[in-house]
């Protein structure tokens, strides 16, 4: 495919490095001479000088063959113009990142009833197929995983039956043993390794090393038993604080809120706070900076549920991550920006880290990829994909047992959804046209996983 990337800050970057490593080929658009060289110097990606909101710009980028045009500039208005100028130029289809949900929210119409999910409305005349808020995506994430037993890196697929989820490996027992001789209480796959030099899709005689994460794929029933394996389970979190009450930090209170949680938020803006406690109605928001023992002692932390450092600084939101594990909260959760912060983050005891421009690029990637993919996660950073893919009538994979059918290196089958029902493949299991099947692949044979599924 044919994608310009119009900014070229981390999210655009994150965009642009995920999409040249499945194969595509791709523009990005910048105003900032520096910024695209970095681009090109770490980027198989061409690159185009000025403002993407202008059509000679958007030309010489060669945006009326696009199939796809992403605008991930910081500011809104810029993304939304920029869709709709790429749409009169005859781009496919376009992508515009809007962080003020007030935009989104107004082509939200609502639901019939509670229980249903609200339709989203699209006019031609905006030139949008798809807004990404990577802030809203991010806070509907933390809190999934404040809701489950285990404290750890999840991923939902199969309309929610089917998970991955991220587990270190504590127990000598299953150290230096290879994968098919540990013996998990339910069906399972390991289906990636992740370890501090490299990550690894691994096979049944792959051997688990001292302190490797291993990422499980499993239905959410089989989850729940497979995750005392490696951790106690805990009852979901009623009680939270939040360091940090800007877009992230808001969006998750606002949705513990509706769950009717306790939720606490400490900003050190007074004018910040002033301005969500108007409009958060059972938030208990104070002022204060939460940047050593003795305030986050003071306003509780050791004793809530889950303590989650959402503040735009992402040195100050692992630093205050890890003062609140020190002090004994159960659930220490971090917002970082730059992925690369990740291992870091984790490698230092953060119970979860959640990057916002990861997750909306993992939700791009998904928008770009082929009808035949129905939802995408990044692993490890982004050096795995997990792929649901749904098999078409002619698909290769189809043609013979599973032990018989060649998998790009760097590939594993993690699941087959028949009918409904979920299943961990084995070696004569055989895969047929419109199952739904789990893949996990290294990100640079994502394209030609593909091809066995099309």
């Amino acid at each position: 495919m044919y994608i310009v990337i119009v900014g070229a800050g981390l999210m655009g970057f994150r965009i642009a490095s995920l999409l040249t490593q499945e194969g595509h080929d791709v523009v990005v658009v910048d105003q900032s001479e520096s910024e695209l060289e970095v681009v090109s110097h770490q980027l198989d990606a061409k690159t185009v000088l000025g403002s993407g909101a202008t059509p000679r710009v958007l030309r010489e980028a060669e945006v009326p063959r696009a199939d796809l045009l992403i605008a991930a500039t910081n500011t809104d208005e810029t993304n939304m113009i920029t869709c709709f100028i790429a749409k009169e130029l005859g781009a496919k289809r376009a992508v515009a990142r809007v962080r003020n949900s007030e935009y989104a929210g107004y082509l939200i119409s609502q639901a019939e009833s509670p229980n249903l999910p609200r339709r989203i409305v699209r006019p031609k005349s905006l030139g949008i197929d798809l807004f990404v808020n990577p802030e809203i995506i991010a806070a509907k994430e933390i809190v999934t995983t404040l809701s489950n037993l285990y404290i750890t890196t999840m991923h939902q697929f199969a309309e929610g039956h089917l998970q991955i989820r991220e587990f270190e490996v504590k127990d000598e027992a299953m150290v230096n043993r290879p994968i098919s001789d540990i013996a998990f209480p339910k069906p399972c796959s390991v289906v990636a390794i992740v370890r501090p030099t490299e990550t690894i899709v691994p096979s049944p005689d792959d051997i688990i090393q001292p302190g490797d994460h291993i990422y499980l794929a499993a239905t959410k029933e089989a989850m729940d038993e497979l995750g005392a394996m490696f951790s106690e389970p805990k009852r979901p979190a009623r009680s939270v604080v939040i360091l940090g009450g800007e877009r992230v930090g808001f969006h998750i209170a606002q949705i513990l809120e509706q769950q009717r949680g306790q939720v606490k938020i400490i900003e050190p803006n007074l004018s910040r706070c002033q301005e969500i406690a108007q409009k958060l109605k059972r938030t208990l928001v104070v002022q204060g900076e939460g940047t050593d023992s003795d305030s986050l002692l003071e306003e509780g932390v050791p004793s809530a549920d889950a303590f989650i450092a959402a503040t735009s600084n992402d040195e100050l939101n692992i630093l205050s991550g890890l003062l609140a594990k020190n002090l004994g909260v159960s659930r220490s959760l971090v917002v970082v920006n730059r992925p690369g912060y990740i291992p870091l983050a984790e490698g230092l005891g953060i119970n979860v880290t959640v990057s916002p421009p990861l997750l909306a690029a993992s939700k791009i990637v998904r928008f770009a990829s082929h009808a035949e993919v129905v939802a995408t996660a990044l692993l490890a950073g982004e050096q795995a994909q997990a792929i649901e893919f749904v098999v078409g009538p002619t698909a290769p994979i189809t043609r013979d047992k599973l032990s018989k059918v060649e998998l790009p290196k760097g590939t594993i089958i993690g699941a087959i959804i028949h009918e409904n029902t979920v299943t961990i493949p084995e070696e004569d299991s055989i895969i047929q046209p419109g199952d739904h099947v789990l893949v996990v692949c290294l990100s640079s044979v994502s394209l030609a996983v593909g091809e066995l599924f099309r």
